[in-house]
């Protein structure tokens, strides 16, 4: 499911089914790797964490998340925020 590789992590415990989006505060332990967050259908949107601490949104089509580690080995936190459709 993840076409741009990485690995798929299950998010449905975590938002409900009315999300179209999710925030996603990383926190990395590392100096040179980076997170690279993507959903499914959404490939061309990917997201890419480098810094101590970052914030991104995320669309998703489903509770579905693929991500990937460049750089080396990395040590991380990954916080999700769901973000409900307005209708």
């Amino acid at each position: 499911m993840c076409l741009q590789g990485g690995e798929q992590i299950d998010i449905s415990q975590l938002v409900p089914p009315t999300a179209v989006a999710v925030e996603l505060k990383v926190t990395l332990a590392s100096a040179t790797g980076a997170l690279v967050v993507y959903s499914p259908g959404y490939e061309a949107e990917q997201v890419r964490f480098t810094k101590r601490e970052s914030f991104h949104v995320v669309q998703i089509a489903e509770p579905i998340l693929c991500m990937k580690a460049t750089g080396g080995p990395l040590e991380l936190d990954v916080a999700v925020l769901p973000i409900e459709d307005e209708e």
